[in-house]
């Protein structure tokens, strides 16, 4: 099969992953001891494992003989991930902000760890009209924005308990809460209008009579993450409106969306015949 990706392909990957992990580490470390050497290192892992992921696509792509993005399982994977590296190493060269590598490249990690399990796996044919194209496009790059959502959430609830038990650990500090707010609220903003369309593309697949999901399609777990999920990040969105749901509230909940979300892309994988 063709779309499966080879021996020296998820070799290239797992080379990718420990590049990416040793930059973590790193991160980690800054921590304690935000050193210039570190940053370097850090650095240099971060744009090394972003190259070398590039490098997997490009041969995956050649394999394949088509240079469509989200063409199979692997790739799905392989793009989500590197999309979230590239907007880590933007920001880190424009406006650094200290700790988004840290909780973002976990994520990073686990998304190419998912794409040579589930890339093994018999493929889905995810861009076979422009109308599926939209859907997958915007259910994807809505992921996207969501982990920087959790992301730039979860910094600000560890930055709060800083401040709120005023212990302030040595080494690299994080953003302000007002920059690490603004930032979740700029992300769960996109990832939304992204996350709509996807539902209203997806929605109007179902009623058309394109049903791959049987006639109760709005019991499956992941309709139903869906729809909690955009409804948690409607209620993240209305927080300018309510000042007593603001800060440590709305961060909780892009933590919990982006949690769904994961949901989500675990459940698609698992039910390969039920797009």
């Amino acid at each position: 099969m063709p779309d499966v990706p080879n021996t020296g392909q998820l070799h290239l990957l797992f080379a990718a992953i420990a590049i990416l992990a040793a930059g973590g580490i790193v991160s980690i470390v800054r921590l304690r001891s935000d050193s210039n050497n570190l940053r370097i290192a850090a650095k240099a892992c971060l744009y090394g494992g972003i190259l070398v992921g590039i490098g997997v696509l490009v041969w995956h792509s050649l394999d394949r003989g088509k240079w469509l993005p989200l063409g199979d399982n692997f790739e799905a994977m392989m793009w989500l991930a590197l999309l979230i590296s590239l907007f880590v190493a933007y920001t880190q060269r424009t406006k650094p902000l200290r700790g988004l590598d840290w909780f973002l490249m976990p994520v990073v990690i686990l998304l190419l760890i998912a794409a040579a399990v589930f890339g093994r796996a018999t493929p889905h044919e995810y861009l076979t009209t422009t109308w599926i194209w939209v859907h997958w496009v915007t259910a994807y790059a809505g992921s996207v924005a969501f982990a920087v959502a959790g992301a730039s959430g979860a910094m600000y609830l560890f930055a709060s308990q800083r401040l709120r038990s005023k212990r302030i650990a040595p080494g690299a500090t994080f953003g302000s809460l007002e920059r690490l707010e603004h930032l979740t609220f700029l992300s769960v903003t996109l990832g939304f209008a992204l996350l709509t369309i996807a539902l209203v593309t997806g929605l109007v697949r179902v009623l058309g009579g394109n049903n791959s999901l049987g006639p109760n399609w709005y019991t499956e777990p992941k309709v139903v993450m869906t729809f909690v999920a955009w409804v948690v990040y409607a209620l993240v969105l209305h927080s300018p409106i309510n000042p007593s749901f603001r800060g440590r509230k709305t961060a909780a909940l892009s933590v919990i969306g982006f949690v769904l979300m994961i949901g989500i892309l675990v459940a698609v994988q698992l039910m390969p015949g039920r797009k």
